[in-house]
């Protein structure tokens, strides 16, 4: 889980270590050992980030975070304190101090001075860029267009229903008045129960279902029930397999799409009753009809409902369980018993008209009866409340358009009020008709209305505002929060903190920024740093051997405006950068005096780093994705765009780029380098190498084939040896090919031997 202080730790940690390098996280729980920095150095440090906060802005065109987005640091919580924890302990700071943000008080005396920031109007308030704006009202005219199809599409099915179908009108259903019927299964009575499916047996003074099935082997009661009536059964489960239920079933349509019913079930984990129903073939079962019970196996149950319209009240051996209220009442009023996914003896029923002095219990999830709802009608209000979600929005960023002209502001804000509860009324309204038959949804659509409706009234009697568009990301500050406790609008100003660290680390009078990065550029270029530890040059740093070097270059670097072109252009056109890796050639006392390299006497041979491996093999197939920018994605063998997009860390990182050190996901100051087998075996069997093997063998002409692959991979041609070794390849593996009779035989032994090449050391090696 996130926690905020382990973050600012490998924040300040990494700030320190990366810019001027120094440990300074080492004086989180004391004063630091080897270098001049206390303890209330680190947390003077650390308050420069007390209010750092990151965001996730939009880019032009993209509005789901998930697929893009800019990340953005800045200030929130401006009055936010910094304590000192004791021994490091964010449970026990102490509060007596408040530390005000500073660096290192060894390298203080050039600090600047911190001063508030005030932001431009965009950075605060996202809302008002041009951009945002225009993608915004594209999605919701986009909104607007498909409702006005849909509603078209909608008056189409209609008529040519009213072409092909001539209205009928059904015959009314005789509405039963009284019933009161007993059965207590000593046989089968067939004027009451009709049998559907098999496994019904009627023995034992029960009626018994004995195949487990989830078909729709099922008792129908042959009368009618009333629209009010009351059930009792007992009844056993028996047995069965997973859900193991038992259901009663009323209102059900003679296709089967249409149903209310009660079941218990003694499926594990979750045994429970619950009021469920089924409506144009699909399932519903609410949450707050479902209470869990310990149904067993072998144990007799009755059960008791008592149906008024559409409340349901529901008792389970004479103990009140369930108040719930249907969406709706069907016109039949058939009954039927089952078991699904079970076997079941029910050993007795008893089923009447409900008297009209027997009291219900009133259900929480009450709503009144909606008029039944068309088609049509839910696509005029989709587009009604597309059309009022357009013109709220046209006049929010009207209003954010004002920002920074107070009167303006105030004006047009009450007018995007106005629209934005307007909107929020007619959406209202569409909710209304288009879940109609969904009582949780219809009483949030009556809130929403309501809520609408009181906004408005308000409004017309004095002024007020409007909710700003939320149209960044905020990342929360903590697990127990969301992201819509955050406002949408951020702080006007900055403390200004980060600013006059900035201005710090690139003063000229820092003696570390400038070494740190040239150190770093030397490591990329060289293979070996100037300053062996580039993460730390504290005093336990030891002495460069070429610190004139590093002072130059560094001086260098400043005095050229920090320009890393300029710097990259210094060293690339420096001698010892041109010099040969080789060692052939070179004098006795050179090699015997300096083995290791330290004066640069020749060039460092360097393994390529992991991501460029991966990306050779791409490129030499010419099927390397050389498009910038865009999400990260995830690796695979499949994945055409370079290794820099692969999505890195601890649960998601590449197997061919970890064999090869790839980057710690955590930090990546140096890249540890080894050489072990399984790197070679990596290259020898991994998906992706045999798949690019092909592809460059693919890219060559027979004639001068050797050659051609041998220079176009290791950047040289073969000698004589080589040469001889790749024709006595090719030759042996077109046999052994032919020899157990695959098809291709010459291409394949290309393929095998621009493989073996990929493996050769000179491919993943720069010289």
């Amino acid at each position: 889980l996130f926690n905020r202080t382990t973050w600012l730790d490998s924040t300040i940690e990494h700030t320190a270590k990366a810019f001027f390098g120094l440990t300074v996280n080492c004086a989180k729980c004391h004063d630091h050992k080897y270098d001049p920095i206390t303890q209330e150095d680190y947390y003077r440090f650390r308050a420069i980030f007390e209010p750092h906060q990151v965001r996730l802005d939009p880019l032009p065109g993209v509005m789901d975070f998930e697929k893009n987005g800019l990340p953005r640091v800045f200030d929130d919580h401006l009055d936010i304190k910094t304590y000192l924890h004791l021994r490091g302990d964010p449970k026990n700071p102490d509060k007596t101090r408040v530390l005000d943000p500073g660096v290192p008080a060894v390298l203080a005396t050039f600090a600047p001075k911190i001063k508030p920031v005030q932001l431009p109007i965009y950075a605060y308030a996202p809302a008002v860029r041009d951009y945002v704006q225009s993608d915004h009202l594209s999605a919701a005219k986009a909104r607007v267009d498909i409702a006005k199809k849909d509603l078209v599409e909608a008056q189409k099915k209609v008529a040519n229903a009213r072409k092909s179908k001539p209205e009928i009108e059904p015959e009314p259903i005789k509405a039963v008045t009284k019933l009161n019927i007993t059965d207590d299964f000593s046989k089968h009575n067939k004027e009451l129960w009709k049998v559907v499916g098999k496994g019904w047996q009627f023995k034992d003074g029960a009626a018994r279902q004995t195949i487990s099935s989830r078909g729709t082997e099922r008792l129908v009661l042959r009368p009618r029930l009333p629209r009010d009536f009351e059930l009792t059964c007992r009844y056993t489960h028996t047995g069965g397999n997973a859900y193991r239920s038992v259901t009663f079933r009323f209102d059900v349509s003679s296709d089967l799409k249409y149903a209310n019913y009660v079941y218990t079930s003694a499926h594990a984990p979750g045994p429970k009753l619950h009021v469920a129903y089924t409506r144009d073939g699909t399932n519903t079962y609410p949450p707050e009809a479902r209470v869990a019970q310990p149904i067993q196996i072998g144990k007799p149950y009755t059960i008791r409902l008592a149906v008024r319209d559409r409340l349901v009240n529901i008792w389970l051996n004479d103990k009140f369980q369930i108040a719930y209220s249907l969406p709706d009442r069907g016109p039949s009023g058939q009954l039927s018993l089952s078991g699904f996914d079970a076997t079941v003896a029910f050993d007795d029923i008893r089923i009447r008209s409900l008297p009209t002095d027997v009291k219900l219990v009133e259900s929480k999830n009450n709503v009144p009866v909606l008029r039944p709802v068309s088609s049509v009608e839910i696509s005029q209000s989709k587009l009604a409340a597309a059309q009022s979600s357009l013109v709220a929005l046209q006049a929010i960023f009207a209003a954010e358009k004002k920002r920074g002209n107070e009167a303006a502001f105030t004006a047009a804000s009450h007018s995007a009020a106005m629209r934005e509860a307007e909107a929020l009324k007619v959406e209202g309204e569409h909710e209304l008709k288009a879940f109609a038959k969904d009582g949780k949804k219809v009483r949030a659509a009556q809130r929403k209305i309501a809520n609408a409706k009181k906004k408005l009234t308000a409004l017309a009697g004095s002024l007020g505002s409007y909710t700003p568009l939320r149209v960044t990301k905020k990342a929360l500050e903590s697990p127990a929060h969301k992201e819509d406790q955050y406002p949408a609008i951020y702080p006007d100003t900055s403390t200004g903190r980060r600013s006059a660290l900035a201005q710090w680390v690139t003063n000229p009078k820092n003696p570390l920024t400038a070494r740190v990065a040239v150190n770093h550029v030397w490591l990329r270029h060289f293979g070996e740093p100037l300053v062996e530890t580039v993460d730390d040059f504290g005093l336990r740093a030891k002495n460069p051997l070429h610190r004139e070097l590093l002072d130059h270059l560094a001086v260098v670097f400043m005095e050229s405006g920090w320009s890393f072109h300029h710097l990259h252009r210094l060293i690339v056109t420096s001698q010892a950068y041109r010099l040969g890796s080789s060692s052939k050639d070179a004098d006795f006392s050179t090699q015997s005096i300096d083995p290791d390299n330290h004066y640069y006497w020749r060039m460092n041979t360097r393994r390529m780093e992991s991501q460029v491996v991966r990306d050779s093999l791409l490129h030499l197939a010419g099927v390397l994705d050389f498009s910038m920018g865009g999400a990260s994605v995830v690796p695979g063998d499949s994945v055409r765009r370079r290794s820099l997009y692969f999505k890195h860390s601890r649960d998601q990182q590449d197997n061919l780029l970890k064999k090869f050190n790839d980057a710690d996901h955590l930090q990546c100051y140096r890249r540890t380098e080894s050489i072990v087998p399984q790197q070679a075996l990596a290259l020898y069997n991994s998906k992706l190498s045999v798949e690019m093997a092909g592809l460059i063998a693919s890219r060559f002409e027979e004639s001068n084939f050797i050659q051609n692959v041998f220079q176009f991979i290791l950047g040289r041609l073969p000698d004589e040896g080589e040469m001889k070794a790749c024709r006595q390849t090719l030759s042996e593996l077109e046999s052994v090919a032919r020899s157990v009779q695959k098809t291709k035989a010459s291409e394949r032994a290309r393929r095998g031997l621009v493989h073996a090449l990929l493996n050769h050391n000179d491919f993943i090696s720069i010289r």
